[in-house]
């Protein structure tokens, strides 16, 4: 087992994963759940709230039984050995590459808001927007060199303002406005191409397990983080999606884009706006810094299982494995690059993105099914089957992530 510096209490655990499970979906996922299937989009987050605790809980007990850097790695590596370890590795590896630019982006896209309403910026541009995803990249990597301790502190800070802020809006909307639901037909198509869409927001459970060591008790802090912070967020999407349900604050792109903040001003006036810019940014730029902790982590033992450059493994004296936080803020500046200048497409990006998340999900769940028993490996075996049905459900979108699984798993099998 590696050592961490065990410096993480569960409240910070709580906050870290609450933000970045909450992310940019927050503001964005619950209104377009809302638009493909009106009331009924109610019933596809009981369903996905359903279908992810197994994972949850499966997660909860590696965890617990095996706390290490290496997260969904080293679970792997303890079921199935070391190639089947690295090639999750390495398929972390391209989550982070696909999907934090789509984080920092949508991050940097509130900043540029907020800043343009209070006439920092003259308007908003494509060249704005690069700018504020690089500062928003020296941020993470400034704060993060302090050590996991610190960011911890500042990021569950955050995390209660913001959390705070969106369970009053909702419940004053529904309080103060005339409540009810919109009428709308049932079709088993609309539920469950909404439930694609939710998944998008429960992506983050596994970046956390990378962190699973740093507990200052891992065997009961950890599995207690994950459990809390999952019926936190549950709570926080619930309440919003049944405000703009009542609200009828969704429908075309602009509609959804705008919901939130039509949410925000019913309690905060036109002040709202400015609240939900820099409430978006903060909340983007927690969850993208737990995967970069996540990553530099997972780096680190790669590094001292001799999978990659011994470099890797070097830490500060805050304990921080500093160049695998240097290799993601330069992954991710590569990515942004290809935006600013080939019009990278970025809901492109998300689709593949989540195609790596459910096989990696899947890969510790199967790994679950080896390594624990009892009650939990019942819910391994299900997590996996509930994980394999959602990496279906994707389509052709899943093809990108089958076809890196091939070509490291055909890489590995050559080499000797």
């Amino acid at each position: 087992m590696s050592t961490g510096n065990q410096s993480i209490t569960v409240t910070h655990g709580v906050g870290m994963l609450v933000a970045a499970l909450l992310g940019s979906g927050v503001f964005i996922i619950p209104a377009i759940a809302a638009s493909v299937a009106g009331s009924w989009s109610l019933l596809a987050w009981l369903i996905m709230g359903l279908l992810i605790l197994p994972i949850v809980f499966t997660f909860a007990a590696l965890g617990n039984k095996h706390p290490h850097a290496g997260g969904t790695a080293y679970f792997v590596q303890l079921a199935f050995g070391d190639k089947a370890a690295r090639i999750v590795s390495w398929l972390f590896i391209w989550v982070v590459a696909l999907g934090a630019p789509v984080i920092v982006i949508t991050g940097a896209n509130f900043l540029v808001n907020g800043l343009t309403a209070i006439g920092v910026i003259e308007h908003s541009s494509k060249q704005a927007l690069f700018l504020c995803a690089m500062l928003m990249l020296s941020l993470l990597l400034i704060f993060n060199l302090f050590g996991l301790k610190a960011a911890a502190i500042i990021q569950t800070l955050l995390s209660v303002c913001i959390v705070s802020c969106l369970v009053f809006v909702s419940i004053n909307s529904q309080i103060s406005q005339p409540f009810h639901l919109p009428a709308t037909p049932f079709q088993l198509s609309s539920v469950a191409l909404s439930a694609t869409y939710i998944l998008w927001c429960f992506l983050g459970i596994e970046a956390i397990a990378h962190l699973a060591n740093d507990f200052k008790n891992p065997h009961r802090d950890f599995p207690l983080t994950i459990i809390i912070g999952i019926i936190i967020t549950l709570v926080v999407y619930s309440l919003i999606s049944l405000s703009l349900l009542q609200m009828h604050f969704y429908g075309d792109e602009r509609a959804n884009l705008n919901s939130v903040i039509d949410l925000v001003k019913l309690s905060f006036g036109s002040k709202g706006y400015l609240f939900v810019s820099f409430a978006g940014f903060l909340t983007c730029y927690i969850s993208i810094s737990l995967y970069f902790v996540g990553f530099s982590r997972l780096l680190s033992s790669m590094a001292k299982q001799k999978q990659i450059h011994p470099l890797f493994a070097q830490t500060n004296r805050f304990t921080v494995p500093y160049w695998g936080l240097i290799a993601a803020i330069i992954i991710t500046m590569v990515m942004l690059l290809n935006y600013r200048y080939s019009g990278l497409d970025l809901e492109g990006l998300i689709a593949y993105a989540n195609g790596l998340f459910i096989l990696i999900y899947l890969a510790a769940c199967v790994a679950g099914g080896k390594l624990l028993s009892g009650y939990s490996r019942k819910l391994a075996i299900f997590a996996s089957l509930t994980c394999l049905l959602l990496f279906i459900s994707l389509g052709a979108h899943a093809l990108f992530a089958l076809l890196l699984l091939f070509l490291l798993g055909a890489y590995y099998r050559l080499k000797r």
